[in-house]
């Protein structure tokens, strides 16, 4: 069996409260706030799993009077014996004593909260406060501490690589349920032919530039259910990253399996959301190896750069959905056996300047030996390619080695100049808005009166009817004439 160890792998690299005030017929008055205040009752730490400490949350301590007080103490209760760390005033505690806090001024108190697992699956609330005592102790402020937390499974990195990137083994044959969550800190590895096998239900979260690989020869087995989907995502859990891009790093699939599949997923705020990699191919080109991943409905959304990037992979696609990219949705290069049905690929990105297009395809690889060349297979069916920039597709080519492509029955947005030639496209709508329900808010479901509605061809429904015959959410195809182009009917 070979170890990871052994590979060659490049590494792609603030309701604000107002205080009450009354009046008399001269001016306001504020000698009934009390003298020490903070800026906030209650600091809540949205759900952190156990062993990881979350992010820092900030609140003042606050001076309401017109001379230097001097706070006694500001301390946790529970001392050292609690999750909960702070620093004010740029001292740790949990406990400091003797601070000067001048008239009219504030301080800042930084919280953390790392949680220990009580070994069960349902969330954790741990609940403190932080404590300032003033007045030689005859009075105080609060601030209470709520985290929600949660126990977990952890991979930690058990072995470094000579590139530095650390990594653990996944014990061969491994499933993953939907009990506790999974956390995978740095590389997260399924060894040569072996398997790994994820249930419906199951919440999968990378700490960091934590990452899934699937080695060479070994499979990967992602088997969610339409209103149960395994879920891949970063340990911010808080609701300041819900669609946070660039979180992770990415899931890996090598060659040398035909069996990797990713049914009813979503894979979210990464660097990239799958990375196919024939090692082989770019090592020797040799092309040959097995390789291929088939994906059922897939949402691939929210990356820093690339949802889909494949070097010299076969890739079926049926209801996929991939959004928001800071580079492309998707890139097929150095060839490939490439069909999507019945798929989005939609892309505003706003994160920064985007000079990529949703989709780009070639046929070939440049190292430092030269250009390498394979067959290229493309097939994009019913299927909508649409986006912010003037043209969503771009393709480039050798004449060394076939380079067919065809888009059928879909909605794309293309430079007006761009040919269109009968033998590539057929029965393509070109350029008339898919109009998304709300792009900006992800949400790719198509409007009444939309280009998109009708224009698909219903035999690739009836000929992948298992697949096909219901959209991402759920929705019969077919229920009223021909069905709508991308992963979605009306």
């Amino acid at each position: 069996m070979r170890k990871v160890k052994l590979t060659f792998f490049s590494l792609l690299g603030a309701v604000s409260i107002l205080s009450t005030f009354f009046f008399n017929s001269c001016a306001p008055e504020t000698n009934n706030l009390p003298t020490i205040t903070v800026s906030r009752d209650t600091v809540i730490f949205d759900t952190v799993f156990t062993n990881m400490g979350s992010m820092t949350k900030v609140f003042l301590i606050r001076n309401n009077s017109d001379e230097t007080v001097n706070l006694d103490r500001v301390y946790i209760p529970s001392g050292t014996n609690g999750p909960y760390k702070f620093n004010v005033n740029g001292y740790p505690g949990p406990s400091v004593s003797d601070l000067e806090l001048e008239a009219h001024d504030s301080m800042y108190v930084f919280v953390e909260v790392t949680l220990d697992p009580n070994g069960g699956t349902n969330p954790l609330i741990v609940e403190d406060s932080i404590v300032v005592e003033y007045n030689n102790n005859a009075n105080y402020a609060r601030a209470m501490l709520v985290a929600f937390g949660q126990d977990a499974i952890y991979y930690y990195p058990t072995d470094t690589l000579s590139s530095g990137l650390q990594y653990s083994i996944i014990p061969c044959n491994t499933v993953w349920g939907p009990g506790k969550p999974i956390v995978v800190v740095g590389y997260a590895v399924v060894d040569s032919a072996c398997s790994l096998t994820i249930l419906p239900g199951t919440q999968v979260h990378f700490y960091g530039n934590g990452s899934l690989w699937v080695y060479q020869y070994a499979t990967l087995q992602v088997l969610g259910e339409k209103h149960n989907p395994v879920v891949f995502q970063g340990t911010r859990l808080e609701f300041a990253y819900r669609d946070v891009p660039g979180q992770w790093d990415r899931i890996l699939i090598n060659e040398g399996s035909t069996n990797n599949i990713i049914r009813n997923a979503i894979i979210k705020n990464a660097f990239i959301g799958l990375q196919l990699d024939d090692f082989t191919a770019l090592a020797t080109y040799n092309t040959s190896t097995p390789k291929k991943v088939v994906l059922e409905n897939v949402r691939i959304e929210n990356m820093s750069a690339v949802g889909i990037f494949s070097r010299q992979y076969n890739v079926e696609g049926y209801n996929v959905l991939i959004n928001n990219c800071g580079q492309y949705c998707a890139a097929f290069t150095y060839g490939g056996d490439i069909q999507f049905y019945q798929s989005t690929f939609a892309n505003y990105w706003n994160g920064s300047i985007r000079n990529f297009p949703s989709l780009f395809f070639n046929n070939y690889y440049i190292d430092a030996n030269g250009t390498h060349n394979d067959d290229l297979n493309f097939q994009f069916n019913n299927g909508i390619v649409y986006g912010s920039v003037l043209s969503e597709v771009d393709f480039d080519s050798v004449t060394t080695a076939a380079f067919n492509y065809n888009f059928t029955h879909s909605l794309l947005r293309l430079d007006e100049d761009m040919p269109t030639p009968a033998v590539h496209y057929t029965n393509v709508v070109k350029n008339q808005d898919p109009e998304f329900t709300d792009d900006f808010h992800g949400d790719y479901t198509i409007k009444t009166g939309s280009a998109a509605i009708n224009i698909g061809n219903p035999s690739f429904v009836a000929t992948f009817s298992d697949k096909l015959m219901f959209d991402l959410k759920g929705s019969n195809r077919l229920a009223s004439g021909n069905p709508d182009v991308g992963a979605f009917e009306k």
